[in-house]
C-alpha cells in the first residue's frame, strides 16, 4: 500500500505557532514520536531524506519492522495525529481477493505534526549533535529557518523523538549546551590552543587535552550540515571541566583550535554555528 499526504501548513500557521511560543515565554513542545511512527510518516514522501537517527528501528529485523510499522500507524490514528480519509477503501482492499493491491492512503495530519514535518524537511541548514556517555548515545538536530524560527528534534537511545519549536538562536544553543554538558562541567575559560590537523588525526594532541579526552564522561559532536560544509565542534566533559575542539571547515589545513570553556563561551560558540553562513 502507498501513502499520500499533502502539507496543509501555511505561513500564517507558522506565525501563529511562533506568537504562541513567544507569549508562553519561549520554546513550545510540539509533540513526541517514535522511530516507527516517523518511518510511517516519511516513507511515503518521494525523495524525502532524513539525517535523523532511528536507533530503535535500526536494531530490529525486517519482519519485526513490518509489524511495528503497522502498529505505529494505528498509534498515530488513536492519538489523533493523523486521520485516514479512505478507511473503507483500505478495508475493502485488505479483504479482497488481491490483498497486495496498491491502494493510496489518504492521510491528513494534525497541525502540530504537519508543522514539525514541514520544518524538518525544509531547513536551510541543520546542526547535528551526538552525545555519548557510558549509558549510550543520544542525538539532537536543530533545523534552522532563521534567527527566530528553529525546530529542535531530540532523539533518545530508545528511539523517542521530541520536537520543540524554538524562537531564538540563544535558546536553541542553550538546549544544545544541556546535552553536551549535562553535569555543568563547563566552568572555566582557558587559553586557546592552535592544533595541527595532522596531529589531531594521529591523536597527538599533547597535554592537557589528551588527559581530558581520555577521562571524558560525556563526549559531544556537533556538525553543521549546509550547502557549503560548515564547522565541526567536539566537546569533552570530565567531572571538573569541559574542553571543546573547534574545526572551521572539513579538511582545512588550519583553523583547528582547542580550549577549556565556561558555560557562556560554549553557548556562544554553538550560537555562532547556528548563525553560520558561507
Amino acid at each position: 500500500m502507498q501513502q499520500q499526504d499533502e502539507s496543509d501548513v501555511t505561513l500564517e500557521e507558522v506565525r501563529q505557532s511562533l506568537s504562541q511560543a513567544l507569549a508562553e515565554g519561549g520554546s513550545r513542545l510540539l509533540l513526541r514520536l517514535t522511530d516507527e511512527e516517523l518511518a510511517v510518516l516519511t516513507s511515503a514522501a518521494e525523495g524525502d531524506r532524513t539525517i535523523a537517527a532511528s536507533p530503535h528501528l535500526e536494531g530490529i529485523s525486517a519482519q519485526e519492522r513490518e509489524w511495528v510499522l503497522a502498529t505505529a500507524l494505528r498509534s498515530l490514528v488513536s492519538r489523533d495525529l493523523i486521520e485516514i480519509a479512505n478507511t473503507a477503501e483500505l478495508d475493502a482492499a485488505l479483504k479482497g481477493p488481491n490483498e497486495s493491491a496498491q491502494v493510496e492512503i489518504d492521510m491528513r495530519l494534525s497541525p502540530d505534526l504537519d508543522l514539525a514535518l514541514t520544518l524538518r524537511k525544509t531547513a536551510d541548514r541543520i546542526l547535528t549533535l551526538e552525545q555519548t556517555t557510558s549509558a549510550g548515545t543520544t542525538y539532537a538536530y536543530i533545523y534552522v529557518h532563521g534567527a527566530d524560527l528553529l525546530l529542535v528534534e531530540e532523539v533518545t537511545g530508545g528511539g523517542m523523538h521530541t520536537f520543540t519549536l524554538v524562537v531564538s538562536v540563544s535558546e536553541a544553543a542553550e538546549m544544545a549546551c544541556r546535552l553536551v554538558d549535562p553535569n555543568g562541567a563547563a566552568n572555566v575559560d582557558g587559553l586557546t590552543m592552535d592544533l595541527d590537523p595532522r596531529a589531531l588525526e594521529m591523536e597527538a594532541v599533547g597535554q592537557p587535552l589528551k588527559n581530558v579526552i581520555e577521562n571524558a564522561l560525556v563526549v559531544g559532536q556537533l556538525i553543521l550540515v549546509a550547502r557549503v560544509p560548515g564547522p565541526l565542534l567536539m566537546t569533552y566533559a570530565t567531572a571538573e571541566e569541559l574542553w571543546m575542539v573547534h574545526v572551521d571547515a572539513p579538511r582545512a589545513p588550519t583553523g583547528v583550535t582547542a580550549r577549556s570553556v565556561g558555560r557562556q563561551a560554549l553557548a556562544d560558540r554553538i550560537a555562532e554555528m547556528l548563525e553560520f553562513s558561507a
